[in-house]
């Protein structure tokens, strides 16, 4: 029995539009990978700069009673 020519192209866009979905599939979860690694990535530089910040705020703060201290001391001499 002769097969139907619109039986062929009926199944070239089947494969075509079940290539297409499967192609966005992979896609779509090749761009949540990306987002996960992105993700991890940023919350470690995070964490880091919050480690740094927390350093120099603790620099910051000797520094600034050191300063207190010795205009308190001047402020103190010249009474």
């Amino acid at each position: 029995m002769a097969q139907n020519p619109l039986d062929d192209v009926t199944a070239a866009v089947k494969d075509a539009a079940l290539v297409t979905v499967g192609l966005g599939v992979i896609a779509f979860q090749r761009a949540q990978v990306r987002r996960n690694e992105l993700e991890k990535a940023i919350s470690a530089q995070a964490e880091e700069a919050r480690g740094a910040l927390g350093l120099v705020s603790e620099l910051l703060g000797e520094r600034l009673k050191a300063v207190e201290e010795r205009v308190g001391a001047t402020f103190d001499r010249g009474r």
